[in-house]
């Protein structure tokens, strides 16, 4: 062992410069899974410059040492190369034919994987270690002082640099479900707690406001995007002004703000007319009040007016989206582990909220005839199973399984309706109420198909979720215009786009960034990849033994893991608190406490 070590020491440099030709190599291999064919295009000068970056990276990457720091580097690279890995199959190939298990395609996948483990291992290395060596508490210029000034201007700012999107999207962004919602609230079709009673009562009451100032239901759109953008400018500027208060760097605090003011989605998310927005800004104030938990502990659980205003705010995550109690539930036992001293306090604070909601969600909705939402929304990755393996495999399967599958989903139909990245096609058709009388069997249903085809189980699985975690998919783009309904029943709104002023660079430059158009810049906007920094931020402080910090992720880690259950492979509005919430993840996980 002695002599091979010092074999590989005296010739590394040999052996990462063939190491970074065979992963050049590695990484441009693509395949075609139809006909097993491997193939290759490397008549590109950019895969020499990628080889040299390769080499370098090794190079680097040696001069950090520590068995901790290869460890997480290890275990963070294997995650990632997997995501990747399934990502370029499903992307490329499963996406639009049938999975197809042999000696080839599982060599190239092993191939990828080293590959790509290897490339990210080294990189991970790399930025650990800078991190690690960079001194955040170094004295730097600050223009965004924590005062109320400063709050006060950074909110008019942010608001006024988001307004040429509200000008040219006048009266703000519609999608389907904002007419599903207006239509109950008008009284139309009766309350539903598929989007939340509440955002629902507000939103609509908004609208009639503005309708009955002006006669005109565009204007009470436009009221209620005006008043959205109000409260994400005051949450948004409150996050800068909580970094200062809390000596977060003043560097991060200026990127947050350029961030926050000038990335498409941000101002396009302020004027869109969805649940979706106010709860991740409720999300953001939630991840506040946890960050108070584990950096200032005694002030926040000795304070009645920090537990009420945290009891508030978590109300607010519970009744604006259905998952919030999910998010709440499942926060509390992390909060009891890492925060056990206050006991009492947490129980208090998660447990008023959590049964104030279930009163109000059971008997109060029950009174008043409000149903509840269905229980298929989170049957997404059963129902797509079935319908892959009935598209597929609809000629193996013996009449009793074909039987079984028919009393959850059309199966005359799924073939022809399947769609790998959205179950909503199946999704309507799903029959719930057999569900709902015997949940057990549906799940036993999933495991027998799951042994029996293991290939489409995997495929259908990644297939509706590879948009919240790989990097290179093009995942479905914000909306920019008012939605344009069929229903007859909603023409008396007569919603339409009005720009106040035609701003086309705006189109242009959102289009651009959506369809993947621009190098780097695009990625910003892509679910996959701020998974992957958040992910790295995970491990980054699990290196550091900065356990208590991981509490801060679990809200918005429930929220991810309900968004993999989602009908979309991949919707940005679903899991935007996470990235409004990747300022704050990043400043306080490479601020160094006090004590240190």
């Amino acid at each position: 062992m002695q002599k091979v070590k010092e074999f590989l020491s005296k010739n590394k440099k040999i052996i990462w410069v063939v190491a970074s030709i065979l992963l050049t190599i590695g990484l441009n291999m693509s395949i075609y899974v139809a006909n097993n064919l491997v193939y290759f295009n490397g008549n590109q000068i950019i895969w020499l410059f990628l080889c040299v970056f390769i080499y370098i990276i090794f190079k680097q990457s040696d001069k950090y040492e520590g068995r901790r720091l290869k460890v997480c580097s290890g275990i963070l690279a294997v995650i990632l190369a997997i995501v990747q890995v399934l990502g370029i199959m499903t992307n490329g190939n499963w996406i639009v034919s049938e999975v197809i298990v042999t000696k080839e395609v599982v060599m190239f996948m092993l191939a990828k994987f080293i590959t790509y483990g290897v490339v990210f291992y080294n990189i991970i290395r790399i930025l650990f270690s800078l991190i690690e060596q960079i001194d955040w508490k170094k004295e730097r210029k600050d223009i965004l002082k924590p005062s109320l000034k400063t709050f006060v201007v950074v909110a008019l700012l942010l608001f006024i640099v988001w307004l040429p999107y509200f000008f040219n999207y006048y009266p703000g962004i519609t999608s389907f479900d904002t007419h599903y919602q207006l239509m109950q609230g008008f009284g139309k079709v009766p309350y539903n707690n598929h989007h939340p009673v509440v955002h629902t009562f507000i939103m609509s009451s908004v609208v009639k406001v503005g309708h009955a100032i002006t006669g005109d239901y565009n204007f009470g759109i436009a009221l209620y995007a005006m008043l959205q953008m109000i409260f994400c400018a005051i949450t948004l500027s409150f996050v800068i002004y909580y970094m200062g208060k809390k000596n977060i760097n003043p560097i991060i605090k200026t990127i947050t703000f350029l961030y926050f003011g000038f990335v498409p989605f941000v101002p396009q998310f302020s004027i869109a007319v969805w649940k979706d927005v106010p709860f991740a800004m409720f999300m953001v104030w939630l991840l506040i009040g946890i960050i108070e938990m584990i950096t200032n502990e005694e002030n926040f659980f000795t304070k009645k007016r920090n537990l009420g205003l945290f009891i508030l705010i978590t109300l607010c995550v519970l009744f604006f989206r259905n998952n919030g109690v999910y998010i709440i539930l499942l926060t509390l036992p992390f909060a009891l582990v890492f925060r056990r001293k206050y006991w009492k306090q947490i129980l208090i604070i998660f447990g008023i909220p959590i049964v104030f909601y279930y009163i109000i969600t059971g008997p109060v909705f029950a009174k008043f005839n409000i149903a509840k939402s269905s229980s298929k929304e989170m049957l997404s990755i059963p129902m797509q199973q079935m319908a892959r393996i009935v598209k597929y495999k609809g000629d193996e399967l013996s009449e009793e399984d074909k039987d079984i599958i028919g009393q959850y989903i059309n199966i005359d139909t799924a073939a022809e309706n399947y769609d790998p990245t959205i179950s909503d096609p199946i999704k309507n058709e799903f029959n719930d109420g057999t569900f709902n009388q015997d949940k057990l069997n549906l799940i036993k249903l999933y495991i027998k198909l799951a042994i029996k085809y293991p290939g489409e189980t995997l495929e259908a699985l990644v297939g509706n979720t590879y948009g919240y975690y790989y990097p290179e998919v093009v995942t479905y783009s914000i909306a920019t215009g008012v939605y344009k309904s069929p229903f007859e029943a909603e023409q008396f709104m007569n919603l339409h786009e009005d720009p106040i002023i035609d701003i086309p660079i705006l189109d242009s430059m959102i289009n651009a960034i959506y369809d993947k158009q621009i190098p780097i810049v695009s990625l910003i906007a892509n679910i996959g990849f701020v998974f992957w920094i958040v992910l790295g931020i995970v491990f980054y402080n699990i290196y550091q033994k900065r356990y208590k910090y991981l509490l801060m992720f679990i809200p918005v880690g429930v929220l991810y893991l309900t968004c993999l259950a989602s009908p979309v492979s991949g919707e940005l509005r679903y899991i935007y608190a996470m990235f409004v919430s990747l300022p704050l993840f990043i400043g306080f996980s490479f601020q160094k406490d006090k004590k240190d």
